[in-house]
């Protein structure tokens, strides 16, 4: 699909937007030519994942102390929007939704698939994780997040009372917290109803719509996609998108208004595709990595960034190197 919106009504090749994708396509082959098994490259990639969301979130806090510090602010102030969300992450250069996506399925990892991981480093890593999304203020990562729990606890009700008891305490000192200190901002943005009806997430939408409706077949292809949404941002009055050049926000508008059509569909199949054999090989983890990776790109385009497409390219190939294998 790059390829056709690299190509695609343009008259100078816009081939240099496949950076972003070409190198990707080396992942599967080098799982292929590795010869440890699967399971050995998965732990070896979920293992990277976890310490990987541990070091960005480390390096935030960090930050955050550091500006306390600097500007003489209260330490309560680590609740306030100066260190949320885009604010909190931007020293890391990192997205919030995809940090907060991938502590989703480090977590997941931890309390199902990581038995070389002691108890205590576990509850250290899962304590970081829960303050570090509580900071990134996602909405959609603390529900995945919170499912995950709730999936693990029903799973395994009968061993693990205590640990119940220890998580409902350490919920109930985090929510004292966020009461307690958290400013109008953090709880308007989590718990609001007009924080999600005032989402300028619905304005570029609509403006990706209109771009699929003008050109519904092959889409308006990488050379047009940008000016054509800015153009329809500053006719609609949406300045700040205009400004900052936002994309759909949304992956599968993202690929109607770019790919047509054509795109919208091969969105579908492969997605639904992965769902499949995942269900069929009984494969929880992997199921997981792609459902949560489907809800994330509900309010996110997380194939547009190298992150995102990062992410995809190497969870998916280890999923799918696995099902080769195993076939064999």
């Amino acid at each position: 699909m790059a390829l056709i919106a690299s190509v695609n009504n343009t008259h100078t090749f816009f081939l240099k937007h496949l950076e972003s994708y070409w190198s990707f396509l080396l992942i599967p082959i080098a799982f292929s030519l590795q010869q440890e098994a699967p399971r050995v490259l998965t732990k070896y990639a979920f293992k990277g994942l976890i310490y990987g969301c541990a070091a960005t979130l480390i390096l935030c806090y960090g930050n955050a102390i550091f500006e306390i510090i600097a500007y003489n602010e209260p330490w309560s102030y680590f609740l306030r929007w100066r260190h949320l969300s885009h604010d909190f992450t931007e020293i890391a250069d990192t997205h919030p939704a995809y940090l907060g996506l991938f502590i989703c399925a480090s977590t997941y990892y931890l309390l199902f698939k990581a038995p070389e991981i002691s108890k205590k480093h576990k509850i250290a890593f899962i304590i970081l994780f829960s303050l570090g999304l509580l900071q990134l203020t996602s909405r959609l990562a603390l529900f995945i997040y919170v499912l995950v729990f709730g999936i693990y606890f029903v799973s395994k009700a009968t061993n693990l009372k205590k640990q119940l008891g220890l998580f409902i305490v350490f919920l109930g000192i985090t929510i004292s917290l966020f009461f307690s200190y958290g400013s109008d901002y953090l709880k308007e943005r989590l718990f609001s109803v007009q924080s999600i009806e005032k989402d300028d997430r619905f304005e570029r939408l609509q403006i990706s719509y209109e771009i699929f409706k003008e050109y519904p077949i092959f889409g308006v292809g990488f050379d047009k996609i940008d000016s054509l949404r800015v153009e329809k941002y500053t006719e609609h009055g949406y300045i700040v998108a205009a400004h900052y050049k936002y994309n759909a926000h949304n992956q599968f508008m993202e690929y109607l208004s770019v790919n047509g059509i054509i795109g919208g569909l091969i969105y579908v199949l492969v997605f639904g595709y992965l769902v499949i054999i995942a269900l069929k090989q009984k494969d929880y983890l992997f199921l997981f990595i792609i459902m949560t990776f489907i809800m994330a790109n509900i309010t996110e385009s997380m194939m547009v960034r190298i992150k995102g497409i990062e992410y995809f390219a190497l969870f998916v190939s280890l999923f799918l190197n696995k099902q080769l294998i195993h076939k064999t």
